[in-house]
């Protein structure tokens, strides 16, 4: 993808971009009604998000897990489908892995062959000890007829006929002890080389790192936003100091041409600073050439976004950078949706910052408090990313409830917000498809 046409859908740049010298706060404040107090419906619904990460610890794909709102009860067949029809499972799933679990029972009373695509898996749960296999063989036979792919639980590494049939073999840490593990993960590898192994249930960096050592091809478990306490490389590099730096300057109204004096102790940044003023979308009729003016084709917003983004890709960046930019980008402009209808826009910005900045102190390897001192934020954001406090601590909550799958706060946190529960599932895909094509994943 261009870089003009990827900016373009990162940042949500207009055709025309217009110059902005207000971008932090004093947009004349919008009237927003009184939020209705929102109604669960008996239906309601949504899809949970495990992200799956491959040898290079960027995100592969999702285990996509439909939970209801109103209760921790399993979602019948007619609702999963319904949910991840409207999380446009089919369509992702073209680009990337999709794991769907899913019953003997979900397959044969339900329509799932809609979902199908070139990675779509659905793990197909084994019958308990006792049970007929014959219907379970059956329905895999049937999956992979349709042309899906399937996926095997622990209990699958069992049955040699199943084994020949999967796509993806999925174990759980937690189930074994780690040599027996690495026993099992490489006799699955050596039997069957064409079937992709991957192990659920990893809570932290070197247990991902260990797997992939044995051969796993992918990693779940949550482990992407937690600390790496082995890694030793230096976050705080040059580049990004840069980068604080210019935030900072644009967070107090500095004048850009100390914007971009800062800048260019960084020619990488500089340079694609001018990039992205030169590109098509921006509407010029002439190239710009020096810094302050491309500064100002760009707009403050905008070039504080940029740079809010270029944190997590500057330097020597890994795939597990990738992954938290992908993760982070996910929170900010969901939040930013959640507070569209019911906030003023200086409210949507900050909210915006909030998600993103969320994940800095794993970005950094250091503390929140650490990371933050070096950035001039409002004290609003600042006071959620400290203390989980403030007008927008309950944001956050809600955020990490959905990532989490956990419904009933869900419900219960949208309530306290006056945000209706079919908004939820609307903007978290809105969200998904935002990030997505903004880092032109596939």
């Amino acid at each position: 993808m261009a870089f003009g046409k990827l900016f373009k859908r990162l940042l949500g740049v207009s055709e025309k971009a217009a110059i902005s010298d207000d971008p932090f706060g004093s947009h004349p404040p919008r009237k927003v009604a009184s939020p209705a107090v929102p109604i669960i419906h008996e239906q309601a619904a949504i899809v949970q998000r495990d992200e799956i990460l491959d040898s290079h610890s960027r995100i592969a794909g999702y285990r996509f897990t439909v939970q209801k709102l109103d209760s921790n009860k399993l979602p019948d067949t007619a609702l999963t489908i319904s949910a991840l029809r409207a999380d446009n499972l089919a369509i992702f799933a073209e680009r990337r892995l999709a794991l769907v679990p899913l019953t003997i029972e979900n397959w044969k009373d339900g329509d799932f062959q809609q979902f199908i695509a070139p990675n779509t898996t659905f793990l197909v749960s084994t019958p308990s000890t006792g049970s007929s296999s014959v219907d379970w063989i059956q329905t895999i036979q049937e999956i992979k007829a349709a042309g899906g792919r399937v996926a095997l639980d622990d209990a699958g590494a069992t049955n040699p006929a199943a084994m020949t049939i999967a796509n993806l073999m999925l174990l759980d840490f937690r189930s074994y002890s780690l040599e027996n593990l690495e026993r099992l993960a490489k006799r699955v590898i050596a039997s069957h080389p064409s079937l992709s192994l991957a192990v659920d249930g990893i809570s932290t960096w070197p247990e991902h790192r260990l797997c992939q050592s044995w051969g796993v091809r992918y990693s779940l478990g949550g482990f992407a936003t937690a600390n790496d306490e082995e890694d030793k490389s230096d976050k705080l590099n040059q580049s990004r100091l840069v980068l604080l730096e210019m935030l900072n300057l644009l967070r107090c109204g500095a004048d850009l041409s100390r914007v971009s004096e800062v800048s260019k102790r960084d020619p990488g940044v500089a340079v694609k600073i001018v990039e992205m003023a030169n590109s098509p979308i921006m509407g010029l009729t002439s190239h710009v050439a020096s810094l302050e003016q491309a500064m100002m084709v760009l707009g403050r917003e905008t070039l504080y976004r940029w740079l809010s983004v270029s944190m997590f890709r500057t330097g020597n960046t890994s795939g597990r950078d990738a992954a938290l930019l992908e993760l982070a980008l996910w929170r900010a402009h969901f939040l930013e949706l959640l507070a569209s209808e019911i906030r003023p826009k200086q409210e949507c910005d900050e909210l915006f910052l909030v998600g993103l900045l969320s994940l800095l102190d794993i970005l950094f390897g250091m503390s929140m408090d650490h990371a933050l001192k070096k950035m001039n934020l409002p004290e609003v954001v600042t006071e959620v990313l400290l203390k989980s406090a403030g007008p927008y601590a309950q944001f956050l909550m809600l955020t990490m409830a959905m990532e989490k799958g956990r419904g009933e706060q869900v419900v219960r946190i949208a309530a306290d917000l006056g945000i209706a529960p079919e908004k939820l599932e609307q903007h978290s895909g809105s969200a998904r498809i935002w990030v997505e094509a903004a880092l032109n994943l596939g």
